[in-house]
């Protein structure tokens, strides 16, 4: 080996709690766990996290993310198909993401 030749650089991977599929980190959205509320967190984050697959909206329906995140599975759902409008999602999908988002109490209303 070349003592001269760059070495790689290191790309973090991480598993989808939905899915399973293990992927490079820049791949995934990061959900942050914040005074017991899970949410979706852009940048630099830090404490305890989940990620999800940032490009596969089958990933965010409710029912995968149940085993992950429990009773909180369906505001999730909702915020991130909310958040990403721009990726096409399956009917059954958004209609599923609409009628938690009607459903659930955030911490701010009570």
């Amino acid at each position: 080996m070349d003592a001269l030749a760059p070495r790689p650089s290191h790309v973090p991977e991480r598993s989808c709690v939905a899915c399973r599929r293990k992927r490079p980190q820049p791949e995934f959205l990061r959900l942050v766990r914040t005074a017991g509320v899970w949410a979706l967190q852009p940048g630099v984050r830090s404490g305890r996290g989940a990620y999800v697959c940032a490009d596969s909206p089958s990933c965010w329906t409710e029912k995968r993310l149940r085993r992950a995140f429990g009773a909180q599975a369906p505001a999730l759902s909702a915020v991130l198909t909310a958040a990403l409008p721009g990726l096409p999602l399956p009917e059954s999908t958004r209609r599923q993401a609409n009628n938690a988002s009607r459903h659930v109490q955030h911490p701010a209303m009570e």
